[in-house]
């Protein structure tokens, strides 16, 4: 399990340390955009860790069963709305 998270509903960072990235829970609905998520901890660039489709609806988690380790962070970058919450470790 997890031993942080962080909810965003807008861009920018869920965590700003090395860490690793497990997954996300989407508590609203993602509006016709996709979210993508980088190892970073404060912009939208380098290595991109994830893709969270566009429209996926509330309730869907996706729980990494081996999580991705991040060197600098965790950043979420939201091209339409919706709220997300963002698991790491």
């Amino acid at each position: 399990m997890p031993a942080r998270k962080l909810s965003r509903t807008t861009t920018g960072a869920a965590s700003t340390q090395p860490g690793s990235y497990s997954g996300y829970v989407v508590t609203t609905a993602l509006s016709a955009a996709a979210i993508t998520i980088y190892d970073n901890a404060s912009a939208a660039s380098g290595t991109i860790i994830d893709i969270i489709p566009a429209s996926t609806a509330a309730g869907t988690t996706k729980n990494l069963a081996n999580p991705i380790a991040v060197t600098n962070g965790v950043y979420a970058s939201f091209g339409g709305t919706g709220t997300v919450t963002f698991l790491f470790d």
